[in-house]
């Protein structure tokens, strides 16, 4: 889907009825690149967001390498907590 939007004299961004709709969005993230604005949705359920992200980290990994990884991390932060002393 593809429109063309304006910003109004204060800077703000119309987002199309249509496409708000079929997002289904409230909270954005706006990211400038050189000439371009990427938007990305942000989960409003803090919960759900977790959810996603736990889903995806964890897809197809065993529960062994799931631990690796857990300890893998816990070595570094315990690294740099035991370097600042």
């Amino acid at each position: 889907m593809e429109k063309i939007s304006y910003l109004d004299n204060q800077g703000r961004l119309y987002i199309p009825e249509e496409i708000r709709k079929f997002l289904q969005f409230k909270a954005l993230v706006l990211k400038a690149f050189e000439n371009k604005i990427i938007i990305e949705s942000i989960e409003d359920d803090p919960i759900k967001a977790l959810g996603k992200l736990g889903r995806e980290k964890l897809k197809g990994k065993s529960i062994e390498r799931l631990k690796k990884e857990a300890r893998e991390e816990l070595e570094k932060y315990a690294l740099k907590k035991v370097r600042r002393f």
